[in-house]
């Protein structure tokens, strides 16, 4: 089981030593430096659970430390305990930066400094594991908002699904990997809006012209998957060209600088088809059709190459 760490932070020895005794004794890994540039490094090498901090240091006091952790999304989540004399006095600007910021009396006493870390330790980790829940709950997602095809998360599932009724009942699976041609200049023209715009025109036409059978997603940011169910390689290359020539033969369109303006796009295909000595969750087939679409795409692009 890995200990919680603590980093210390103050410019007296003895305030250090004592409250690293009195962690160190409740089971934490402790550090500990003797000033705030120092403990901005240490939290680069090494990401601390909690900081225990001095306000008041020279060079650069507590409150300027915790300032530039608050700025840095990897540090603005430690959770904080401030120690100060209590002889020594806050500055109106530092008591409204320290507003509900724990601050504790030095010398420390026992109870409060390991009960207070006990807080903070266990709200950071009830933080970060609603972060994960919510990161799963997004990847659980059916729909890519862009597209409303189907998301990458789906085609896995969809995938290992179809594959165990292939291997099962012996009948052939294909799969198309293809991206936009034009993808990147489109991007770097029109931003990410104009770049979303092309892709969901480009769906449209993937659902006009796809087989009802066939299943379609939004496999990466640029790249869209068609696993064609019941379907040899002979009638993937069929599918993929009808594709291709329905993209290639449509005008898209995207609204721009108060103008609307055609996009004429292309798209480079890769194709595979399911073996029996293939992974059965589909890592292979995805891995031959997206060799074959970066051939496709090194060859000049507007083709369709199958990987053998």
């Amino acid at each position: 089981m890995t200990t919680n760490s603590i980093l210390l932070v103050d410019d007296e020895p003895a305030d250090i030593q004592l409250a690293a005794e009195l962690l160190k004794s409740s089971g934490y890994t402790v550090s500990y430096v003797a000033d705030g540039f120092k403990a901005l490094a240490a939290c680069k090498v090494r990401m601390p659970d909690l900081i225990v901090l001095d306000v008041h240091m020279p060079i650069m006091s507590g409150v300027d430390v915790f300032n530039r952790l608050k700025v840095d999304e990897k540090t603005q989540v430690i959770p904080v305990i401030f120690t100060k004399s209590k002889e020594s006095s806050l500055s109106e600007h530092d008591k409204k930066t320290l507003t509900n910021q724990h601050i504790l009396p030095k010398p420390l006493e026992v109870e409060e400094l390991i009960a207070l870390t006990k807080t903070l330790i266990k709200g950071k980790s009830l933080t970060e594991e609603i972060k994960k829940k919510e990161g799963l709950i997004k990847d659980l997602s059916l729909e890519d908002p862009v597209t409303s095809l189907h998301n990458a998360y789906y085609l896995k599932a969809f995938l290992k699904t179809q594959l165990a009724q292939a291997i099962r009942y012996q009948h052939p699976v294909s799969l198309i990997v293809f991206e936009i041609d034009q993808g990147q200049e489109i991007l770097k023209t029109y931003g990410q809006k104009g770049f979303d715009s092309i892709l969901a025109q480009t769906a449209l036409i993937i659902g006009k012209h796809n087989r009802k059978a066939d299943f379609v997603s939004r496999s990466a940011e640029a790249e869209f998957t068609c696993v064609l169910s019941h379907t040899d390689k002979t009638g993937a290359i069929e599918v993929a060209e009808k594709l291709r020539n329905a993209i290639t033969n449509s005008t898209l369109s995207i609204a721009y600088q108060t103008q609307t303006q055609n996009i004429p796009i292309t798209v480079s295909m890769g194709i595979s088809y399911f073996m029996q000595d293939m992974d059965d969750e589909g890592n292979t087939l995805l891995s031959n059709a997206r060799a074959a679409l970066e051939q496709a795409k090194s060859s000049g692009g507007n083709t369709a190459l199958i990987a053998e």
